[in-house]
Formats: C-alpha cells, structure tokens, sequence
C-alpha cells in the first residue's frame, strides 16, 4: 500500500468515526440520557467557583450542551472543538443562546487544531470522553493530547476518573440470534457467524440476569494517564451468585469529577446493570459455549484491553476464562472488536 492510500485511509476511518456522532439522532440519544446529563450538569453548576472567569475547552462538542453549561457557569471564554459537521450547526446554537461573546466554536480534530493566538492555556477540559466498555469508540486519547498541549499545570479534566468492571450473565437469547445465520432464506450464511460471534455487543442488561458478583478490573486516571497506546491485562475472580448457565461476561464502568477544589460532593455515574439505564448501557463479551456453574464457585480468567489495528479511536476485549466446577468446565480465549472494526 502506498503512502497515499494509507493515509487516505486513515482520513475515512476518522471520518467514519466524527460522522456516526454527527447524526442528529445519536445527538438527541446523547441529550435524553438523563442520568448523563445531571451528571455533568450537576458537576459544573453546582461548582460555578471553579468555572468563573476560567478558560474552559470542551472536547467533542457535539450539540455544544457541555459548552453552554460552562458559559452558564461563570467562564470566561469556552472553545468547542467538534471535528464533525455539526461544528456548523453549534455555533447556530451558540448564537441562538446569545453566548457568541463567550464560546467560540472550532472546527477540527485536537491533533489538527490550534488554540487562537489570544489563549496560550486552558484551566479546564470537559469531554465525554467514554466509550462503550469505557475504550470503545472513545475520545481517551484525544482528550489526554489536549491536556498535554494546552492544560495549565494544575487545571482539571472532567470527568477525570474511571472504574471498569467485568461480571457474568445470562444471556439465553444470544445461541438462537447467532443461529439465524444457518438458515437465511433457505440459503447458508453461517460462515458470518464468526465474524459476529466476535462482536462485543452493546445492549441493556437486567439485574436478573447477573450470575456472578462483580470483578474491578481497571482504574484511569485522566490526571495522571500517559497518551500512549493502551494494552493492559487483569485478573478475574467472579464468585457465582447461584445456580445456573454463564452466556457472556458483562463489562460496565463509573465515572467520578473527583476534584478537591469542588465545593459540592462529588458527582459521577454508573452505568452498571444496578444502575439507571444510560445510553452508554453494557457491553458484553459472549462465550462460545454456555458455563454451568453452581452457587458460591468462583470463575477466573483474565480480561484485556488492547490496540485495534483497525480502529483508531477504539480497542479490542481480550477474554480468557479458566474454570473447574461441579457442572462443567472451561478453558477459552477469545478477542472481540466493535462491530463498525471486525476482526481481520
């Protein structure tokens, strides 16, 4: 491939990437998860000391909701980066909100862009920089750049940190879609199921669907974090709430504006199958084959997070499970990607 081609098709991926949050649709998904939006709300006007007279950017602006929250908060001067069409569209809001004077809205991505002459440094970074399993599709890497370019020593990332966790489920539906693929209209399609069975599938799980306590896997740091490629590995314990049939395990994470200088309690979410519904819900990694287990035995493994080669806004699961129980056995390995990235 030459040089060309590869850059070339390093700009769609990124296009790809910017244009599936340009939809309208996925905007207003974004603007009606209520427990997302008190969350930041709550975490900059509850802390309006924090915000006034302060230089704020907001990375991956999108409607430019974060961007007005800090208008409304007292800052002095917001840059909304939003590399996607919308750019266009926020500033259209920003004006129809008579905050022109405040937010000043720019088109690009953070690796691209530069600050106006004006502002050498920024106090503070907001960014809904979480994806799906916390790394999937998220905006990690670009927000730690920012930090890096344009954060005054001692300003704040919000949120700024993150918990991931792993837990098992039931999930006795998932063998009867991936067998839709045997038979599609009388014809043979079953070779897809691979590439599907690969997926890490993002969907709502219930309370009663959990088989195992939960297992804390991994802690960032938006603070302290290195902008450097992510690839790490945890250990799994899982302790068997009872009696039953393991389907998949479950990955979730919180998220905390934990900051000493706040003058309200902390704020956060979960996005945990206890927790109220968020857009973000679960993302589940399934096994290939269902795991017996009975009440109190404890399941180990190793779970993994690793560089998509596809995606550079993204990662792959890695899963490994070892388990010996009364009902039955378990040694697998399995990498599973989102399903905009396949597996090669």
């Amino acid at each position: 491939m030459s040089l060309d081609k590869s850059v070339e098709g390093e700009e769609d991926k990124n296009s790809d990437y910017f244009d599936a949050f340009a939809r309208l649709e996925m905007q207003e998904l974004l603007l009606k998860d209520s427990v997302r939006m008190l969350a930041y709300r709550k975490a900059i006007w509850s802390n309006k000391k924090l915000f006034k007279d302060r230089i704020v950017m907001d990375v991956g602006s999108g409607t430019g909701i974060l961007a007005l929250f800090a208008a409304e908060a007292g800052a002095s001067k917001v840059i909304a980066v939003e590399c996607s069409g919308l750019a266009d569209t926020v500033k259209e809001v920003v004006k129809a909100n008579n905050k022109e004077n405040i937010v000043m809205v720019v088109k690009g991505t953070i690796e691209e862009m530069e600050l106006p002459k004006e502002i050498k440094q920024v106090d503070i970074i907001l960014a809904e920089w979480m994806g799906h399993g916390l790394y999937m599709g998220s905006m990690f890497h670009s927000v730690l750049q920012a930090r890096d370019k344009w954060l005054k020593p001692g300003g704040h990332i919000l949120p700024n940190l993150a918990k991931l966790y792993v837990a098992g489920i039931s999930d006795r539906n998932y063998a009867a879609n991936l067998n839709f693929w045997n038979n599609v209209e009388g014809f043979d399609m079953s070779s897809i199921k691979r590439t599907v069975s690969h997926e890490a599938v993002v969907d709502c799980v219930t309370i009663q669907q959990l088989m195992t306590e939960e297992c804390h896997v991994h802690t960032q740091d938006m603070n302290t974090a290195r902008n450097e490629t992510l690839n790490f590995h945890s250990n799994l314990r899982l302790k068997v709430l009872k009696t039953g049939v393991i389907h998949a395990i479950v990955v979730y994470f919180d998220v905390s504006f934990l900051l000493s200088e706040m003058t309200e309690s902390t704020s956060g979410f979960s996005t945990s199958p206890r927790a109220p519904w968020t857009h973000w819900e679960q993302t589940l990694l399934h096994l290939d084959k269902p795991l017996h287990v009975a009440s109190k035995e404890i399941v180990t493994g190793v779970f993994g997070v690793v560089p998509n080669a596809n995606d550079p806004h993204g990662q792959n699961f890695e899963l490994a499970i070892n388990f010996k129980g009364s009902l039955g056995t378990m040694e697998s390995f399995k990498i599973f990607s989102n399903n905009q990235n396949p597996l090669p």
